[in-house]
């Protein structure tokens, strides 16, 4: 799964930079709103997609996957999944995975 994860949260975060991109610019006020609704759809059809393949979206391009006894945790710019954390403590509770685990 976590190919697809990445797949989308790479197409996802160049769609939503371009948009930052643009609105760094002096724009008119009507489309300034435009463009920030156009971030929030970007995160919202993100987020759609990934809770569609069962993960659990945690944040801006950071996802939990449910292993039963906690997460394995991933955030955008990471190769794998090398993180944990049960489910109590969240991203703050973040430790390596233990090769065994894999």
């Amino acid at each position: 799964m976590l190919p697809e994860v990445k797949r989308l949260t790479d197409a996802a975060r160049k769609q939503f930079l371009e948009v930052e991109k643009k609105l760094r610019e002096i724009l008119p006020e009507n489309v300034q709103e435009q463009e920030e609704n156009r971030l929030q759809q970007i995160l919202a059809g993100w987020a759609m997609s990934i809770m569609e393949l069962g993960i659990e979206v945690k944040g801006h391009w950071l996802v939990d996957f449910d292993i039963g006894t906690g997460y394995y945790c991933w955030q955008h710019g990471e190769e794998d999944l090398s993180f944990e954390h049960g489910y109590e403590e969240g991203f703050a509770g973040r430790k390596p995975i233990e090769e065994e685990e894999l």
